[in-house]
């Protein structure tokens, strides 16, 4: 089946509306996009990825006492008076299990919010590859590989990750 497919080096060069009615995937290799695969197969509940720091402060108080916990980083450094870091070591079973993860990246969640106007957006990185790969194959979309970056440079293990999970569609 033939399908259109996009890669796009780094979400600024996406225009919100293009994404509208497709699949994006979201790569951010090192490291939210391992990390958010690492708490969901941990057995968080969900992760809820926000703009910014305050933002997820305002999103944890909202959420059920004992129920939230807060993760990610700024310029590569655990946020403080957040629980958890951005690194996928830090999201065991033990720690995540049945929690909502509030999660906040420099470059990840940036990318996953300017997302917001595909119809399904997935997570991608080299952990998941395949299961991504196979449930792209069953979207009969568009198809848009969106590559999260490194403050805005190209990350080259985000477009090696994209051409693994676009050769396998």
């Amino acid at each position: 089946m033939s399908r259109e497919l996009y890669v796009h080096f780094l979400p600024e060069l996406v225009e919100r509306e293009s994404l509208r009615g497709g699949a994006a995937v979201v790569i951010d290799v090192l490291r939210a996009s391992t990390t958010i695969i690492q708490a969901l197969a941990g057995g968080a509940e969900s992760v809820l990825p926000v703009g910014d720091v305050d933002a997820a402060r305002r999103a944890a108080a909202n959420l059920r006492p004992g129920k939230a916990l807060l993760g990610g980083e700024r310029a590569g450094v655990l946020i403080e008076g957040f629980d958890l870091d951005n690194s996928p070591a830090s999201y065991s079973p033990e720690v995540v299990a049945g929690k909502t993860i509030v999660f906040t990246t420099t470059n990840g969640t940036r990318a996953l919010l300017r997302c917001s106007e595909a119809a399904r957006i997935f997570v991608g990185a080299f952990t998941n590859r395949g299961a991504v790969a196979e449930r792209l194959a069953a979207v009969a979309r568009p198809v848009h590989l969106v590559c999260a970056g490194t403050d805005g440079h190209v990350s080259s293990d985000d477009l090696l990750c994209a051409g693994a999970i676009a050769w396998g569609i």
